[in-house]
């Protein structure tokens, strides 16, 4: 999992939180509705999504290692969480974990 943010530091959210440089996120189990996402389980508990505050997609580096996620910054369970689903593979991960 990438690196957690506290307080002082720049908000991720304006750099889009897709270095695609940093290691593969923590997988997660994902249930959706209409492509979307609306609870996620981590470390073994289910939590429920109750808001998608932004979405985006990435789609880099077509040329060699392809990298084509959708990514979301979510509320789920109390936390500020940003995860992707991985639309080569079909994976689920977390990327980022705010406190």
């Amino acid at each position: 999992m990438s690196r957690l943010w506290g307080r002082g530091d720049t908000d991720p959210s304006s750099r889009a939180d897709t270095d695609p440089t940093e290691a593969d996120g923590e997988a997660l189990e994902v249930r959706t509705r209409d492509a979307l996402p609306t609870a996620i389980r981590w470390r073994g508990a289910w939590h429920r999504i109750e808001h998608i505050a932004l979405s985006w997609q990435l789609d880099l580096c077509w040329w060699r290692a392809r990298i084509y996620r959708d990514y979301y910054k979510v509320l789920a369970g109390g936390m500020a969480l940003v995860i992707y689903h991985d639309l080569l593979t079909d994976r689920w991960a977390l990327q980022r974990l705010y406190d």
